[in-house]
């Protein structure tokens, strides 16, 4: 299936890409701008993922800072 780019701009961006990588055909090297964005979408962290490790982190200096402040009430 072609590829057709009415975009002016898209098209500079395409070619200059497709120099860059020296890519066969225009059409290839949108295909391998495409993966490789879409591969490092695919490589970041959930939101969940990130969120969990935020309270986990967050839990630990929390329990950290509780038993430090007892230590140090119970010196006094």
């Amino acid at each position: 299936m072609p590829l057709y780019i009415k975009d002016d701009a898209i098209d500079r961006l395409a070619r200059r890409y497709q120099a860059l990588t020296k890519a066969s055909t225009k059409t290839e090297a949108v295909r391998l701008a495409l993966q490789k964005a879409l591969d490092e979408e695919l490589s970041k962290p959930a939101l969940a993922d990130v969120a969990v490790a935020f309270c986990r982190q967050l839990k630990k200096k929390a329990a950290g800072g509780t038993q430090s402040n007892d230590d140090k009430s119970g010196e006094a």
